[in-house]
């Protein structure tokens, strides 16, 4: 049902408020002034997303209009349409950008009298709606334009700090990467405009005649290619963990936790809904993601677990995430290509539940490590240390990210996980031997991945905030303004209530995409096989969990509080230092030192090298050593092996093409002449 003009008024009320974020900051010579202009049109811009997207995902409505100055009956027109998809992934925008909004206002004075706050406005609100209109597009034009907008405007707040030379590599890596993932999408659109002789998405949806089975091949791969280099798919992967790290922490939060998600529902868009699979010649779609997403999601978290970079360890895990959401759109895609209707709907809402549960701890994540970064200037894990103590709000905000991103009940990462395993060991109803046995090796791959992820934030929360400061900077760290915790509250508040209370959601989302309502109409998490007759196998009620860990949590404190009564005689000891006297932040253990052991094991991925320097009390006696240094270090090997021998043949292409510019005016009428003689020729031969 196509709803009226309050939804469309709505609409256009978001489009002003971002507009204005972007606009008035211009007005303003003042940062602090010019923070305050930019970022809280943004917050209500926000609220206002979220508030549409909510009526229209609940209410299983649609929405859909014009620009009202664009030209009526023609192709190259603005035309928009909102459906329970788009209304999902607007409503992940509008979250995301409420909390980082708010947290935009104190990290932005980090800033103040060092660059344009004026110009970091324009291109933070450009770029979130940029994003609302990508995912609100509902014809090709439309689509491209503002997809192309948000690389333009994510690409300029990547080189934000553009006197490092690392920023302008990060922007240089990621614009050529997003415009050949845009030149693999343009040529999915083309290969079905083809077929349907119209730019429209209606077209796509309900072609007049059935596109061939090698057309919907065609588009399902070029989309995959081109969405995949967007959301960070291994190998396209290469961008993210340069340019995420390189951008402020809070235009990070958003290219994590929201960017690569427009990329997500452009690949659901075109696999459910231009090119829906309806016969198990189409199984070949899913397991290719399957095997996409699996390979992403392991190699991601190997990177990320060795990092001492904390926003490039966030950057990987990212590509982790990715693969997972991947993964679960595979597996719906495989067992909607068999008839498996209710396992289908069971592993999209897995992948679209963590898609959304991504979003909200990926973006507290990066806030956390923005706010690391406020405090201390450093962003290396190994020069910090002991901040529990120092920031204990960010601390205490980024433990709950932290523990959600690990997977651990009960919060919101738990439960998406859950249901994706749940899918993953559903795969023996496909009546296929050979995918069963290729999917189960992807649920290999997928527990590998979750253990791995645990030790990863394990280590990355005990390096930074728990045992000593290991530098000055860690040493006199202080916490950061409220409107920074404010942000980051928002979004561990979603951690929460999505974990806790996961029905919120799944229900959502089975509206959103048009699910049966028995996928997520219940009050526990239960995998609900008794769809179409099958039994269930598994149910966990994440509400009765959370009461348990309570319970238990409130009995711990309970004998902490009465074994330290006054009536309990109590000593006091020194830390046992093994005998080498006052212990020290040189003895404790660090960021490489805790991922030692999985570079060891996976040497084969990371190529290490190892450099010990040692320092002696005389060179005529190498026995005594007064200091020795051991420096570890790991490559990209898709950065060594593939990209760099590609950028390398390019290079040397078109250097010798170059040669052919002589700047003189006879060199170029040959070049004419020729061009004229091969054209008649081809006249010639032509029928």
């Amino acid at each position: 049902m196509i709803i009226g003009d309050g939804h469309s008024v709505l609409f256009y009320l978001v489009i002003l408020a971002f507009i204005a974020g972007a606009l008035v900051p211009l007005a303003f010579r003042n940062s602090r002034k010019a923070s305050v202009a930019s970022f809280a049109p943004g917050a209500a811009g926000s609220v206002l997303t979220i508030a549409l997207a909510a009526s229209i995902a609940v209410s299983g409505t649609a929405l859909e209009m014009p620009l009202p100055f664009a030209a009526a009956a023609t192709e190259i027109e603005f035309q928009f349409y909102i459906d329970g998809m788009s209304a999902f992934f607007m409503l992940i925008i509008g979250l995301v950008t409420l909390a980082v909004s708010i947290y935009s206002i104190g990290y932005s004075s980090e800033y103040h009298e060092k660059r344009s706050i004026r110009a970091l406005g324009f291109l933070f609100n450009l770029f979130v709606l940029s994003m609302i209109l990508v995912v609100a597009s509902d014809n090709v034009f439309s689509f491209l334009v503002f997809w192309e907008a948000m690389s333009l405007a994510s690409f300029f707040l990547v080189i934000y700090e553009h006197e490092s030379e690392g920023s302008i590599r990060a922007g240089m890596t990621y614009i050529v990467m997003t415009h050949l993932g845009t030149a693999f999408i343009l040529g999915s659109f083309l290969a079905m405009y083809f077929q349907t002789g119209s730019l429209s998405f209606d077209s796509f949806r309900s072609p007049g005649s059935p596109m061939p089975a090698y057309i919907r091949d065609i588009v399902f791969v070029l989309a995959l290619v081109g969405f995949g280099t967007k959301a960070g798919l291994v190998p396209m992967h290469v961008w993210l963990p340069q340019a995420h790290p390189s951008a402020p922490s809070n235009v990070s939060a958003l290219m994590s936790a929201v960017m690569i998600k427009t990329a997500i529902y452009g690949l659901a868009r075109v696999t459910l809904d231009f090119a829906a699979p309806s016969s198990p010649d189409s199984a070949w779609w899913g397991m290719l993601m399957v095997v996409a997403g699996s390979a992403s999601a392991l190699i991601g978290v190997l990177y990320a677990a060795i990092e001492k970079d904390i926003k490039r360890a966030l950057a990987f895990s990212s590509i982790e995430n990715i693969g997972i959401v991947i993964l679960g759109l595979g597996l719906s895609v495989v067992f909607l290509s068999f008839g498996l209707q209710a396992l289908a709907a069971v592993a999209l809402l897995a992948s679209m539940y963590h898609s959304l549960n991504h979003a909200a701890f990926k973006s507290l994540l990066f806030m956390g490590a923005g706010s690391v970064l406020f405090g201390t200037h450093t962003k290396n894990m190994e020069q910090l240390g002991g901040l529990a103590k120092k920031m204990p709000w960010t601390a205490l905000l980024f433990l709950i990210g932290a523990i959600a991103i690990s997977g651990l009940p009960p919060l919101n990462g738990f439960a998406s996980e859950w249901l994706t395993m749940q899918a993953l060991l559903s795969s023996y109803q496909v009546p296929n031997v050979a995918l069963q046995v290729s999917i189960s090796f992807a649920s290999i791959a997928f527990a590998l991945t979750a253990g791995i992820a645990l030790a990863t934030f394990v280590r990355m929360f005990g390096a930074t905030f728990l045992s000593r400061p290991r530098s000055k900077e860690a040493e006199h760290a202080k916490e950061v303004p409220k409107t920074m915790i404010a942000g980051m509250s928002v979004a561990a508040g979603l951690c929460i209530v999505f974990g806790i209370l996961p029905f919120a959601a799944t229900g959502m989302i089975a509206s959103s995409f048009g699910l049966d309502e028995s996928v997520a109409s219940f009050n526990v998490l239960t995998v609900p096989y008794s769809v179409s007759g099958i039994e269930s196998i598994s149910s966990m009620s994440m509400p009765a969990v959370a009461v348990m860990m309570g319970a238990a949590g409130a009995a711990i404190a309970g004998f902490v509080l009465a074994s330290g009564s006054r009536k309990t005689a109590r000593k006091i000891y020194s830390t046992w230092d093994c005998g080498f006297g006052e212990l020290n932040e040189r003895m404790e253990y660090t960021a490489s030192s805790l991922s030692q052991p999985i570079r060891t094991v996976f040497r084969a991925l990371y190529k290490p090298r190892m450099t010990i320097s040692k320092d002696r009390y005389s060179d005529s006696n190498p026995y005594m050593k007064k200091s020795m240094r051991v420096e570890s270090e790991t490559r990209d090997v898709f950065e060594d092996r593939l990209y760099a021998p590609a950028v390398k043949t390019a290079v040397g292409f078109f250097d010798r093409v170059r040669r052919i510019q002589t700047g003189k005016v006879n060199a170029y009428l040959l070049y004419v002449m020729i061009a004229l003689a091969l054209l008649l020729l081809l006249a010639r031969v032509m029928p």
